[in-house]
């Protein structure tokens, strides 16, 4: 075989330059515009008015979800200040559970696993949950993400896992409001 015909046509990427790469969730949500139109819908349905949290896209494959200001009724972890469990493990899903789904927006989806690792208390009067693919497959996706504090410092870890079904769910005005299909009424 000559020099020549083992010479790749394109070079192979390092892996500094494959974690450059972005690459958006799906095709129906690649651009920041239409996560951000995606964000506004969900931000104003009532579960997350309820939590207090709202999704932010910076990046094309990236999901944040943040709850700024951190109220008195997120508080009480360990008997403090610091942001309660429950209230983490919300903002874990929401986010996982939001990789998931866009990674196959045309589909039902589920969170069906979620391992959370905490490391210190998380303080300060905002918190940010950010949740990246790991892989998608057809019926299950893996996500990770991590939870920052005030100070902007890792506070928690999770991995998780969210289950594909395929077909669309019966259709309310809810429901097809938070895919994007129909507005919504407050």
């Amino acid at each position: 075989m000559s020099e020549e015909s083992r010479t790749p046509l394109t070079p192979a990427l390092s892996r500094r330059e494959r974690e450059k790469k972005v690459t958006p969730f799906s095709e129906a949500y690649a651009t920041l515009e239409s996560l951000q139109a995606l964000a506004d819908v969900w931000n104003a349905s009532p579960p997350m008015r309820q939590l207090g949290a709202r999704l932010e896209f910076d990046r094309v494959d990236r999901v944040r979800a943040v709850i700024d200001p951190v109220m008195p009724y997120h508080r009480g972890g360990m008997g403090t200040d610091a942001v309660n469990g429950p209230v983490l493990a919300g903002l874990f899903d929401l986010a996982i559970g939001t990789v998931g789904w866009l990674t196959r927006p045309d589909t039902r989806s589920a969170t069906v696993s979620l391992a959370m690792t905490f490391f210190r208390p998380t303080r300060g009067d905002r918190v940010t949950v950010e949740a990246r693919l790991l892989r998608a497959g057809m019926n299950l996706t893996f996500a990770a993400a991590e939870i920052f504090d005030g100070r902007g410092e890792v506070t928690a870890r999770c991995d998780g896992t969210v289950a594909v079904a395929h077909g669309r769910s019966e259709s309310n005005d809810f429901y097809s409001a938070m895919r994007g299909t129909e507005s919504m009424s407050s």
